[in-house]
């Protein structure tokens, strides 16, 4: 019988700070797509070892460019701005939702 996967809700908070945050994106998006997480990892080319990993925060040798590969192959958009304009981006991103 196939496990159900649930989908585990999006942070609330659009920033990511440390793995940790990053790591709930990326369970959250895994997740929201129905895939076990043998499936992502196969998808996103890593280990499920690794990826594994990544969700509980723990990364073990996770480099920026697998970090990347995962984020888009789950659907998950990054977005690089100074932080002196962080607050003043976010409020314009709120508001053309």
């Amino acid at each position: 019988m196939a496990r159900t996967i649930t989908p585990t809700p999006l942070p609330k908070k659009p920033t990511i700070a440390s793995v940790a945050e990053f790591g709930a994106f990326v369970r959250s998006l895994r997740t929201r797509h129905g895939l076990r997480i043998d499936d992502a990892a196969a998808l996103c080319g890593v280990s499920v070892a690794l990826l594994s990993a990544l969700e509980n925060g723990k990364p073990r040798g996770v480099g920026l460019d697998k970090a990347l590969r995962i984020a888009d192959q789950l659907g998950l958009a990054l977005l690089a701005v100074p932080q002196t304009t962080l607050r003043e981006t976010l409020a314009c991103l709120e508001h053309k939702e």
